[in-house]
């Protein structure tokens, strides 16, 4: 299997400088502006709608086949990148005294997890960069609507009153086990099947098809 070539890589990284200067600055001013749990999650929120838009503009069409190789070059940028605003969100945040039920950094990573599969398998499949973040910020929701739903089963019909679907730790650990569970599952998966699929010569950029003589 060729190796990622080091130019190859910091071309990359290149091209994702500016997308990654705005995913890296978007979640701060929520993250420095809050004082509890639940502004907490909104900044969770703004930092994995950077990360997903990062991951759309990383797989943007450029009409070059997508061979293995550019594919896991690609990846690999990507990764640094998406590594490095989980960093320094969570540094950031420990430093200003932000409080949160669940650990920072394990909240980082979780929220940049579908940056790393769901994002570049919908944006390589729908060739629709925006579409791509949509559709998983969808998905995402569809996995929290039915984290609910067997919250709804487990507690019972006061589940709400009850706070068992509330953004606290505390109360809605059920829920929110699973919403992050799935969203963790559907990650993983949609980066097993584009690796494959790449590799099979299944998946390739569209926008350049050579004129018919």
């Amino acid at each position: 299997m060729k190796a990622v070539s080091a130019d190859n890589l910091v071309a990359e990284l290149r091209r994702l400088l500016m997308p990654w200067g705005v995913a890296l600055l978007l979640p701060m001013p929520m993250l420095l502006g809050v004082g509890d749990a639940g502004a907490v999650d909104m900044a969770i929120v703004y930092l994995a709608l950077g990360a997903a838009w990062l991951a759309a503009e990383a797989f943007r069409e450029d009409g070059k086949a997508l061979t293995f190789s550019r594919w896991k070059t690609r990846m690999i940028a990507l990764s640094i990148c998406v590594a490095l605003d989980a960093f320094s969100f969570t540094i950031l945040g420990i430093s200003a005294g932000v409080k949160s039920n669940i650990p920072l950094p394990v909240l980082a990573v979780l929220g940049v997890t579908p940056a790393l599969g769901l994002v570049p398998w919908l944006t390589l499949r729908l060739h629709q960069p925006y579409g791509a973040i949509v559709l998983g910020a969808l998905i995402v929701g569809v996995i929290k609507i039915a984290a609910c739903g067997v919250a709804r089963i487990v507690y019972g019909p006061d589940f709400i009153a009850l706070g068992y679907v509330a953004g606290d730790w505390e109360t809605a650990k059920l829920m929110i086990s699973i919403m992050w569970a799935g969203t963790v599952a559907v990650s993983i998966l949609s980066f097993v099947a584009c690796s494959r699929r790449v590799a099979g010569g299944q998946l390739v950029d569209q926008s350049f098809r050579p004129s018919k003589a």
